[in-house]
């Protein structure tokens, strides 16, 4: 239970205030990530107003809600099956409003862009190559199903395991940003350092 509510307090916090330090990934082409297949044999399926509920799978129930507000807001998911059950999951937003927007209250992206969040194994399948599996297959379905123009793929500078799990995905690291949003709103973002 002390675990959940650290949770709740880290993302009220952050509706309040918020300090983000990022490497940004992009992708443009299929030829920008390398495709992979995890240990197990899995697949992947779109996450539907049917089958959201399925986080409970691999996350505990307050993730419930969490799933179908993504819905609601048009975000584009997917679940990593694996023998009937959901181990896996990763989510996208797609800017098609046709004029720069700012999504999650801290990314700015242009119209055709998508920014790719919210990757997250069940524990007992992590260092099995899922994330890498899943962030493949979404990039290949934006890139062709909604025919955006550029992924961005933002990681906390501090989290090792999504930074490795860039790695074994073929992407390197365009950019470090800082963003700080204050009420929801994105108040600066700052480019650090330019890699390429």
């Amino acid at each position: 239970m002390q675990l959940l509510s650290r949770t709740a307090i880290k993302k009220s916090l952050q509706k309040t205030f918020w300090v983000y330090l990022t490497k940004n990934f992009f992708v443009t082409s299929p030829d920008d990530f390398t495709k992979v297949e995890p240990i197990l044999g899995c697949k992947c399926l779109p996450i539907t107003m049917e089958n959201y509920h399925r986080v409970r799978d691999f996350r505990d129930e307050s993730r419930v809600s969490e799933y179908r507000a993504k819905l609601v807001h048009r975000e584009i998911g997917f679940f990593a099956e694996f023998d009937g059950k959901m181990v896996g999951s990763i989510w996208a937003t797609v800017n098609d409003a046709g004029v720069p927007a700012v999504v999650r209250t801290y990314m700015r992206l242009m119209p055709n862009e998508a920014l790719v969040h919210d990757i997250v194994t069940g524990e007992e399948f992590r260092g099995m190559g899922m994330g890498p599996f899943m962030l493949g297959n979404i990039c290949a379905v934006l890139l062709g199903e909604f025919a955006v123009n550029k992924i961005v793929i933002d990681v906390n500078v501090r989290n090792r395991p999504s930074l490795r799990m860039m790695d074994k995905a073929g992407l390197q690291a365009h950019q470090k940003m800082l963003s700080v949003s204050a009420f929801g709103k994105l108040v600066l973002q700052k480019l650090l350092r330019q890699y390429r």
